[in-house]
């Protein structure tokens, strides 16, 4: 395994430096989860400069290799927590499979008018206020998405505040005969961090995240909740199962 630099070669020292760290962390000397050697350690070991470190640093995080947690450090990335949306409670069997102890933190709960889009998708008036509910969603304490949630007038004064810190996304909700009977509306795209979304999930602002939007409705199309939940890229993939097509 290459632990050395040939500053003699062609190759930019800052690609080398790249290639030993992934060396370690194929090679199992660098573990999942574990922090790296910090930009200053690096710099000593290798004899490089900042810049040279850092934008070996940036491009590993970039490649999904690497993650940078706010004021802990530069951390080798775990495999990323698959949520499947068919089986119940699945991302929170998954978290405690690994060790992990799932959990939320309720940021706010407040009355609100949404913006229009949600007016829009909640089919509700413009002057009609809804709930708005802002959770972090836990693994082991540390933050791994951001959930915003908007419920109609009829709903907000149904939900089962105890179960907006335990388990899955719906737990409190799902005492609703309307929930067991309705149907959901899903939406994934990538977006990038933006400052406060970065700073509430312990990130570098322009990290990429996953945006779902979940439509929740009743058997008569009614909407019942709105939610946007933001994760990390480089933490969470989204698996949908699918009957094969004709």
């Amino acid at each position: 395994m290459t632990n050395t630099l040939d500053r003699a070669s062609p190759v930019p020292l800052y690609f080398q430096l790249k290639q030993i760290i992934i060396e370690k962390i194929e090679h199992n000397e660098w573990d999942p989860g574990q922090p790296i050697p910090s930009e200053q350690e690096l710099q000593d070991t290798y004899g490089l400069s900042r810049t040279t470190v850092r934008q070996a640093l940036s491009e590993l995080v970039i490649e999904g290799r690497l993650v940078r947690q706010r004021g802990r450090g530069t951390f080798i990335v775990q495999n990323k927590l698959t949520h499947t949306p068919q089986k119940p409670q699945g991302l929170v069997r998954l978290m405690i499979d690994r060790g992990l102890r799932p959990g939320w933190r309720v940021l706010s709960l407040e009355w609100t008018t949404p913006p229009y889009e949600v007016q829009h998708l909640l089919q509700i008036e413009p002057d009609t206020q809804a709930l708005y509910i802002r959770r972090l969603r836990l693994a082991s304490d540390q933050p791994i998405g951001y959930h915003q949630v908007w419920l109609p007038p009829g709903i907000a004064g149904q939900i089962n505040h105890d179960a907006l810190q335990e388990g899955d996304s719906l737990a409190y909700l799902r005492h609703l005969p309307a929930v067991a009977r309705g149907h959901t509306i899903r939406t994934i795209e990538a977006i990038a961090a933006e400052a406060a979304e970065a700073e509430l999930l312990g990130i570098s602002e322009g990290e990429p995240l996953l945006l779902i939007q979940r439509l929740l409705c009743d058997s008569d199309g009614v909407p019942i909740e709105l939610m946007e939940a933001l994760y990390c890229g480089n933490q969470f993939k989204y698996q949908i199962i699918l009957p094969n097509a004709d």
